[in-house]
């Protein structure tokens, strides 16, 4: 595991971390909602606050999650993702999703 420069069970308080950090949960969670949204209403559904469609702006949110995750990348150096972890989690949910 990578260093770093606070002992275990002390908050994070760099103002940068906590930014990039509290972004990413705020993208994540904004993905979130329209995830749930677009179950509910399904992908033609429209924002009646936006006239978007779901689909649209699902797309959206799913590029802001990216850009965060690769932000948190730089920030911390994090030179690779576990791509091993990455496509046993794709081929589990291929599976998955062919049972329905």
């Amino acid at each position: 595991m990578k260093e770093f420069n606070n002992p275990p069970w002390h908050t994070i308080t760099d103002p940068v971390d906590l930014k990039h950090l509290g972004k990413l949960g705020e993208e994540v969670n904004e993905l979130g909602r329209i995830v749930n949204r677009t179950i509910i209403q399904g992908m033609t559904g429209i924002d009646p606050a936006t006239g978007e469609y779901n689909f649209d702006a699902m797309c959206k949110e799913m590029a802001d999650v990216i850009a965060n995750i690769e932000l948190c990348c730089e920030r911390w150096a994090i030179l690779s993702i576990d791509r091993e972890r990455v496509e046993r989690k794709k081929a589990q949910q291929r599976i998955w999703h062919a049972d329905a």
